[in-house]
């Protein structure tokens, strides 16, 4: 898992096939719910990048999804959104990213 500290993420959906995005933030307690299974998913698929960005720092980013709450999981397939979903259930992470997949 990387964290994005500038507001790119639009570069990153041009260049990656496949992306997979947490939006949180530092403050906030279901996002470190959701934070360390975001990254250990990441760690068994090393072949897609993983990214956190906190929308706080990142208006750009925060606007190229419908982002409705934190923490949020995003799978972009070809520079397009394919699937999200929010909470704090683990198994989030996990529903993403088959559909990136799948």
């Amino acid at each position: 898992m990387i964290r994005l500290e500038t507001d790119s993420l639009d570069v990153l959906l041009r260049t990656q096939p496949k992306l997979m995005v947490m939006f949180g933030t530092d403050w906030c307690g279901n996002c470190d719910i959701l934070k360390p299974e975001f990254e250990r998913v990441s760690e068994l698929n090393r072949e897609i990048p993983f990214m956190f960005i906190n929308p706080d720092n990142s208006p750009k980013s925060r606007e190229l999804t419908d982002l409705t709450n934190i923490p949020m999981v995003v799978a972009f397939k070809n520079g397009r959104e394919i699937f999200s979903k929010y909470g704090n259930k683990t198994e989030i992470v996990q529903e993403v990213l088959n559909t990136l997949l799948g």
